[in-house]
């Protein structure tokens, strides 16, 4: 079975619950995680993924888990939709 490529996109407080559930979950893969801050000061837990600061730099991207503040939610789903990333 083809495992799912999963971005986290916004990692504050949520997006460090999503990224366990992703580790612990047998049908996701973790593509990378998309951050204001990129890679700079990147957090020990998130060493083994791609830390980026735009989802374009990402590779085979299939869903985006949006951790953003609410407000931002509907401008970032419009425009991976428009990327043909659900």
């Amino acid at each position: 079975m083809k495992k799912v490529r999963a971005a986290i996109v916004g990692y504050g407080n949520i997006g460090h619950y999503v990224l366990e559930a992703l580790q612990a979950a047998p049908d996701f893969e973790i593509a990378g995680v998309v951050r204001r801050a990129g890679a700079e000061d990147k957090p020990e837990e998130l060493a083994n993924y791609a830390v980026v600061k735009d989802i374009k730099e990402l590779e085979g991207v299939d869903v985006a888990i949006l951790c953003t503040p609410t407000r931002s939610v509907e401008k970032y789903a419009k425009e991976y939709l428009a990327m043909g990333i659900n």
